[in-house]
């Protein structure tokens, strides 16, 4: 509101010296004055008659003219001599009009270009004669002002829509309109009537706005039926994070700042997490898969990805190059809301599926999106480990040296790209490519019995293939 009344302060005053003083000095002053510096008939200042006065009477009778009435609707605001002070710089004015009058008419111009080189507005002007009128008129403007009030959506999960508030649009008094107004009625009477107006203030999102804002955009699932439960508990929590959230214009999601850490003292339990190449034991295990859902439904709905990274393993969950890893302090998930609405997640796990829609005006083409996965060379694996089970982990299956358990099946690699297709009445219009990237392949690991065999015995032959060629003993 302050920042309304400074931009309107500004224009006032050129109004005040462009149709007050213009008019004194040059039209309406018609200053003849009398040996003794009085003012001549037919002298007026903001209507003020200043006929046949000295400086000094006519400064007293400009205090003891003014008044105001500003009107809006049935509301009335009174303002008089009581409530403005004349400030001392009326005087140099008073004093500068009968310089004006001594002087030859030819050189009346030369006075008002030294005026107006003062620096004189409308508001500066009249702010010389009635101090304080900002502040009245910001009192007037916080009592006829309202605030815009945008339109809201909130996400209905019974019926798997929006709820939409209407907006409710605002106003500000039009400052600016006052002022000038003010001004052209000071120039005719000191007893000024104006009626105030307002200008209207749009919402920053209107009803229509969050229609648009609610479409979805798009939509991916990933399961996690197999998972344990400590990794399904971090998946939800994941999830639950998530959902709801919206991205503003201009805003980027990021994947870390939202979720927060991975900790224990954040809920967050062990389990399978892909660490230096491999499957390990780490807090958080299953955050990736939610990640990685989540960039999917981004890519369909058209956003801008800023940041995304790859794992050093193929997962399962999703195709090579259409994963999202996320590791906190060092990859994250971004992506951006390039459009003029906001942007809204919403997410669920409901019977064990990562699910992520997104709504928005993402897409105002239309186009059908679909994501693509091409492996351009398979890395086969050439490494099975071996490794001795001394703690008798599964004694019970193996014993002797030469007895093996497969505890994990070798798993190849890839070299893939990804793209994402644009579709539009059946026909592809155009592919934009997501990653090219490699994944590293997976060695399988055995478990070998630890004792030696007894004179006589022989081990069965076993029931699967080693790969001989490339053992590794760990």
């Amino acid at each position: 509101m302050k920042k309304l009344l400074h931009i309107a302060k500004n224009i006032l005053v050129v109004s005040i010296f462009c149709f007050v003083l213009p008019i004194f000095i040059l039209v309406g002053i018609n200053l003849c004055l009398q040996k003794e510096a009085t003012f001549k008939e037919n002298t007026f200042l903001c209507g003020v008659d200043l006929s046949n006065l000295t400086l000094n009477d006519a400064k007293q009778r400009l205090e003891n003219s003014i008044s105001i009435d500003i009107r809006y609707k049935d509301k009335v605001w009174h303002y008089d001599e009581n409530d403005f002070n004349i400030k001392s710089n009326i005087h140099t004015i008073l004093e500068e009009m009968q310089k004006t009058n001594r002087k030859n008419s030819s050189n009346k111009s030369k006075i008002v270009q030294k005026i107006i080189k003062m620096g004189f507005n409308d508001r500066t002007a009249i702010n010389y004669i009635l101090t304080g009128i900002d502040k009245k008129l910001e009192e007037i403007a916080n009592e006829i002002s309202l605030p815009a009030i945008s339109a809201s959506a909130k996400y209905n999960y019974s019926n798997n829509n929006f709820d939409i508030t209407p907006d409710t649009p605002g106003q500000l008094l039009n400052i600016e309109k006052l002022y000038t107004d003010i001004a052209l009625n000071l120039q005719n009477s000191p007893k000024v009537q104006v009626e105030a107006s307002t200008i209207p203030v749009k919402p920053e999102y209107t009803y229509a706005d969050m229609l648009r804002a609610t479409k979805k955009q798009g939509e991916f699932s990933t399961s996690f039926t197999s998972s344990n439960q400590a990794r399904k508990n971090n998946i939800k929590l994941c999830v639950n994070a998530i959902t709801n959230k919206i991205i503003y214009p201009g805003e980027v999601f990021s994947f870390n700042n939202v979720v927060g850490k991975r900790t224990i003292e954040n809920g967050y339990k062990e389990a399978n997490i892909i660490k230096d190449g491999e499957f390990v034991k780490g807090v958080g295990g299953g955050v990736c898969q939610v990640s990685s859902t989540l960039f999917n439904a981004v890519l369909l709905s058209n956003i801008e990805v800023t940041e995304s990274h790859k794992h050093t393993l193929p997962v399962s969950y999703v195709s090579p190059c259409l994963d999202a890893m996320v590791s906190w302090g060092t990859a994250d998930l971004k992506f951006k809301n390039t459009t003029d609405l906001p942007i809204f997640i919403i997410g669920n796990t409901i019977n064990d599926k990562i699910n992520f829609k997104i709504y928005g005006n993402t897409n105002p083409e239309n186009y059908l999106l679909k994501t693509r996965s091409e492996i351009i060379n398979t890395i086969k694996p050439n490494k099975d480990t071996i490794i001795p089970d001394k703690m008798g982990t599964y004694s019970d299956k193996i014993l002797y040296k030469g007895e093996f358990l497969r505890i994990k099946n070798s798993k190849a690699g890839y070299e893939a790209k990804s793209y994402l297709d644009y579709y539009k009445g059946g026909k592809l219009l155009k592919s934009k490519m997501i990653r090219h990237a490699t994944y590293s392949s997976q060695p399988g690991i055995l478990y070998e019995g630890v004792e030696d065999l007894p004179q006589g015995f022989t081990i069965p032959k076993n029931d699967f293939v080693i790969n001989n060629s490339s053992i590794v003993y760990e």
